[in-house]
C-alpha cells in the first residue's frame, strides 16, 4: 500500500477481512506520519452552527448569517483545522494539479457522510473557465475519490480571483455567482447536501445554499473538508 498523501509504501498488518477479501482494502490510506499533519475539529468546544473551535454557542458570524437566512437552520460539518499542512496539501492539490491526493481523506470522508446516505451530494461547481484552467473540480474529486455519487445542481457563472487569495471583506463582498443547473423539481422536497473544500466567512456556500433554498428542499446541510 502506497500513503495518499506522500506516496511512500505503508507496511502494516492486514486484517483478516482484507486478506479474505483484498479487492475491499481502501484505495486511500494515510501513512502514520501524514494522518499527524492533519489537525481533526473537535464537537465540544465548537460552534454550534459552523465548528469554528474554541467558541461557546453560536459564533458572531453564524449569528450574522442567521440575521440574513432567517429561516434557515444552520448545521454545518467539517473535519479538518484550516491551519498551514492542510493549507500546503490544497496547495498541491488544488493549485498544483497533484490529482491523486483526492483519495488523500477519501476514508475519513467516506465515513463522515455515511448518516447522508438519503442526501443528494452536491459539490459546489467551478466557473467553466476555472475548471478548464484547473482541469478538475476538487471537491468533485474527493468525493470521486470516497466512492460516493453525487450530482451537480448548481452552476456557476463567474469567473472571479480565487477565495486563497482574496482578503475576508472582499470574499464577504462576492455577489451571487450560482443558478440552478436544471429543473428546481430535483431539489424540491429533497435532502440536499452542499460539499466544498474549504469553509472560511461561509459567503460562498450561503450563496449555494441560497439558490438550494429557492428550490425549497426537504433539508439542507452543508459540509467541508476543513473548516
Amino acid at each position: 500500500m502506497i500513503c495518499s498523501y506522500c506516496q511512500k509504501k505503508i507496511i502494516r498488518n492486514l486484517s483478516i477481512k482484507e486478506l479474505l477479501l483484498p479487492w475491499q482494502i481502501p484505495k486511500g490510506e494515510l501513512c502514520t506520519r501524514c494522518k499527524a499533519l492533519f489537525v481533526p475539529l473537535r464537537k465540544e468546544n465548537s460552534c454550534l452552527g459552523c465548528m469554528r473551535q474554541e467558541t461557546t454557542g453560536v459564533c458572531e458570524d453564524c449569528q450574522n448569517w442567521q440575521a440574513e437566512y432567517p429561516r434557515y437552520d444552520f448545521c454545518h460539518q467539517a473535519l479538518f483545522a484550516y491551519e498551514e499542512h492542510f493549507a500546503q496539501w490544497l496547495t498541491d492539490y488544488k493549485f498544483m494539479g497533484d490529482y491523486r491526493l483526492r483519495y488523500t481523506f477519501c476514508q475519513e470522508v467516506a465515513h463522515a457522510l455515511k448518516p447522508y446516505s438519503d442526501f443528494i451530494l452536491c459539490p459546489l461547481p467551478l466557473s467553466p473557465e476555472r475548471l478548464n484552467q484547473r482541469g478538475f473540480n476538487q471537491t468533485s474529486g474527493f468525493l470521486k475519490g470516497a466512492g460516493l455519487a453525487y450530482q451537480e445542481l448548481l452552476v456557476r457563472l463567474k469567473t472571479d480571483v480565487p477565495q486563497s487569495k482574496k482578503k475576508r471583506a472582499e470574499r464577504l463582498a462576492l455577489t451571487q455567482p450560482y443558478v440552478l443547473n436544471g429543473s428546481p423539481e430535483v431539489i424540491h422536497g429533497k435532502k440536499i447536501l452542499l460539499v466544498d473544500d474549504v469553509y472560511t466567512t461561509g459567503r460562498t456556500m450561503f450563496h449555494a445554499a441560497e439558490v438550494i433554498l429557492s428550490a425549497k428542499p426537504g433539508l439542507l446541510r452543508t459540509f467541508s473538508l476543513a473548516r
